[in-house]
């Protein structure tokens, strides 16, 4: 019996972390990845245009990538912004429900973790905001952990 309740713990777990990157991609998808310029159309190789040409095609791709970049850290701090306070919430309210729902709020804690975990992966992420939502989620982390362990020596 005890085994099952780990097992509903863990599931409710990824489950909540994996609908929250599901939503994500849903509802803000990340930017599409650009795509090689196309190299159909190239001019002989060994001709002169085909320096100029290629030149061109390379400049293209690097302005492009530099685009997709700039919209992909975008679109990671808007995520993160979005993510990481959700991910407080169901860890903190896991916490206070774990008194009257042990398993239900044991699950929540930890797709909490998860959730918060994904909000600072992204490596488009900046530095700062990663550290930020490290922290974060440490003091989000202590403060469950003095609540529930604090009740169990209470109890």
């Amino acid at each position: 019996m005890r085994f099952l309740r780990v097992v509903y713990v863990v599931a409710i777990a990824v489950l909540l972390v994996l609908l929250v990157i599901a939503g994500v991609h849903a509802f803000y998808p990340p930017p599409p990845y650009p795509d090689y310029p196309d190299w159909s159309d190239a001019p002989p190789y060994n001709s002169t245009e085909y320096e100029d040409w290629e030149r061109q095609r390379q400049q293209q791709w690097e302005d492009a990538y530099a685009q997709y970049e700039e919209e992909a850290a975008v679109h990671d701090r808007n995520v993160f912004m979005v993510v990481l306070p959700l991910g407080v919430a169901f860890t903190i309210g896991g916490t206070f429900l774990r008194r009257r729902l042990d398993i239900f709020g044991a699950g929540l804690i930890l797709g909490g973790l998860g959730t918060m975990i994904y909000a600072t992966v992204p490596g488009d992420l900046d530095n700062i905001l990663r550290f930020v939502g490290v922290a974060v989620a440490l003091a989000t982390l202590l403060f469950v952990g003095y609540q529930v362990f604090h009740a169990l020596r209470r109890s």
